[in-house]
């Protein structure tokens, strides 16, 4: 099986880049054995059965495996012992790591966007650097590369007749629903809640194709009902990626530690009425190598895969599911009150 597939990816390198494989496993120490054609983990090698294999070793290497084999579980201890001590010096704040509300009012600033058409909000973007990489009836996708953060922000529009804000805002608040629409959703689950500004903290496991790990996301979530201007009503959704003491480090996964995103979800009459227009501006870094044409190729064909599959989550959501209203809402109220 392993000869078959390296003979694959052997003969189909313009599709798939051997480069981008050999860069992820060298990130992750693994080495590559072309003798048994098997990926082995360094520290999992002493779990390997040499009689299996009939490597043939000679009484020298023999020797050397058995050393560096006894060295393996001193170094497995002293890596939970500083995992365990860098847990315990993570502290959280909700005041400090939350989202504040100058957070949630940046959040909104590219609200004006939505009051525009297509065409117009195309020239917009485009004479401020962003590069347009999709556009379909009802939806768009521009990105732009942040030198700062050294990775490219994604602004994804949509519009939806046939749902209301109310319920398409509840799809991505309500985890356990999500977890039956969203295949890519190994594990989501709120660690940790603030009533008072409306705020939890979320931890999301994201499968990746193999050869892939996992990605590990960890972020505290806000969001609000903006009644600064009466018509048309929005909901602000703000996340950022956090660290949490009561959420370690999964040796399994790829923790993402640089993520953040905004969405405006926008009705065009009533919240609780059919008709929407949504922004969503994102950045992440998942530490992944790979090529830019193919980063390319996940964000013109995933974005919108996921948007749709959002989109029907919204239509099939039971109506014994629906438990918003919009007098749940907290009111971000707070946005007149804040000076430049």
């Amino acid at each position: 099986m392993w000869i078959e597939w390296f003979i694959r990816c052997s003969t189909s390198m313009n599709k798939w880049p051997l480069k981008m494989l050999c860069n992820e496993c060298k990130r992750h120490r693994y080495i590559f054995s072309f003798s048994p054609l098997l990926f082995i983990n360094n520290h999992k090698i002493d779990q390997i059965s040499l009689k299996k294999f009939d490597w043939k070793k000679t009484e020298d290497e023999r020797w050397k495996y058995s050393k560096k084999k006894s060295r393996i579980p001193s170094t497995l201890f002293a890596s939970s012992v500083i995992g365990a001590l860098t847990a315990a010096a993570t502290v959280f704040s909700w005041e400090n790591d939350g989202v504040s509300d100058r957070e949630l009012q940046e959040a909104c600033s590219d609200d004006y966007l939505l009051n525009m058409t297509n065409s117009q909000v195309n020239d917009v973007l485009t004479s401020l650097g962003w590069e347009k990489l999709l556009r379909k009836d009802h939806l768009m996708l521009f990105r732009k590369y942040d030198d700062e953060l050294q990775v490219y922000s994604y602004k994804i529009f949509g519009t939806f007749n046939d749902i209301s804000a109310l319920v398409f805002f509840q799809v991505q608040l309500d985890l356990d629903y999500r977890m039956n629409w969203d295949d890519h959703a190994l594990r989501l689950s709120v660690v940790d809640a603030n009533e008072s500004t409306q705020s939890d903290i979320v931890h999301w496991i994201q499968k990746f194709p193999f050869p892939f790990n996992h990605r590990d996301y960890l972020y505290v979530r806000r969001y609000c009902f903006d009644t600064s201007t009466n018509i048309p009503p929005k909901i602000v959704i703000k996340c950022h990626s956090i660290n949490h003491p009561n959420v370690h480090d999964d040796k399994k996964c790829v923790r993402v530690n640089k993520y953040e995103s905004s969405m405006i979800i926008q009705s065009k009459t009533k919240l609780d009425e059919k008709g929407i227009k949504f922004l969503l501006t994102y950045h992440e870094d998942a530490k992944a190598s790979m090529p830019t044409s193919t980063y390319s190729y996940l964000a013109q064909s995933g974005i919108p895969n996921f948007v749709e599959k959002l989109h029907i989550a919204a239509k099939q959501l039971p109506k014994s599911k629906q438990f918003l209203s919009i007098d749940s809402l907290p009111q971000c109220r707070f946005f007149d009150d804040i000076s430049n």
